[in-house]
């Protein structure tokens, strides 16, 4: 086993670890976007494919062909969206998450009540947190790229830190191990 090899591959992996995190946590909204933009081309090119089988077999006759034909019409409709604001999914996803955090809160609000009416003493305490996620909710669906961009900026942070470590570790195995290891093969 080469252990030059390993170190070389773990170095060029962290090295373009360290870049793509770096990209994120500086450029979280420009990230987003070329992300969606990979999302599009997939999609145009998935959309293009059932189209073309759909033309492959002359025309719809089976269902299974209408099925392609509306796949196909989708994906391109939705790869041609996302090309045009490639944050869109990712605004439509924040919503739905918003809302879900709002329905959420309304919902442990009626159930705190019922903890009042039973005297408990650290009501409030949820009270406050229900209060914390509602508005947290209402900033979502305002601004749903806030979410986004905490995330993002989350991911890249997380993938500099995987790099420090594998920095840190490839350079406790250099100095525990020799540089070139031979197998040996027992019978």
């Amino acid at each position: 086993m080469n252990f030059r090899s390993i170190k070389w591959n773990s170095t060029v992996n962290a090295i373009i670890f360290l870049i793509f995190g770096l990209l994120l946590l500086i450029y979280p909204i420009e990230s987003l976007n070329i992300g969606g933009y990979l999302v599009a081309s997939i999609l145009m090119l998935a959309g293009l494919n059932y189209l073309i089988r759909v033309i492959q077999n002359k025309g719809i006759e089976t269902n299974g062909d209408i099925v392609y034909l509306v796949i196909s019409i989708a994906s391109i409709a939705l790869s041609i969206t996302i090309f045009i604001d490639p944050t869109w999914i990712i605004r439509m996803i924040n919503i739905l998450v918003g809302i879900i955090l709002i329905v959420n809160s309304i919902m442990n609000f009626l159930n705190l009540m019922k903890f009042k009416k039973d005297r408990t003493t650290t009501w409030w305490i949820y009270f406050s947190f229900v209060i914390i996620i509602f508005i947290l909710g209402i900033v979502v669906i305002l601004n749903p790229l806030f979410l986004a961009k905490v995330i993002t900026r989350l991911e890249g942070a997380t993938l500099i830190i995987n790099t420090i470590i594998t920095f840190f570790l490839s350079r406790k195995v250099n100095k525990n191990f020799p540089t070139e290891t031979k197998l040996i093969k027992q019978e």
